[in-house]
């Protein structure tokens, strides 16, 4: 506590301020908290214990998965093509070389 005495007024001043700001907030966040009936708590209860928007969503999102692996699928197939596309072009590049060297020699 003797450390705050000597702090600088504007600091003393910012200190102050945002300690009364979370207060009022708690206070204030209090206050609607005891607002808040059990009618207005009944309508969150029913969606989380509702049972089918919970199966609903699973559903939805086991279907994004399936979806999402077929997607990879796909990629991983793409990719081998690729990769297939790509050591047939290394083949003709050394092979247009090789004709290449074959024709100079022949000159």
């Amino acid at each position: 506590m003797e450390k705050l005495a000597d702090l600088p007024p504007t600091a003393l001043i910012a200190l102050g301020v945002t300690l009364a700001f979370i207060f009022v907030v708690r206070h204030f966040g209090l206050a609607s908290g005891e607002k808040a009936g059990p009618e207005n708590k009944a309508p969150i209860a029913a969606v989380i214990v509702d049972p089918t928007a919970l199966n609903k969503a699973t559903a939805a999102v086991e279907e994004h998965t399936a979806v999402m692996k077929r997607q990879t699928d796909v990629i991983e197939d793409a990719a081998k093509h690729l990769g297939h596309l790509a050591t047939e072009m290394d083949r003709i590049r050394e092979e247009l070389r090789i004709r290449r060297e074959i024709e100079r020699s022949a000159r």
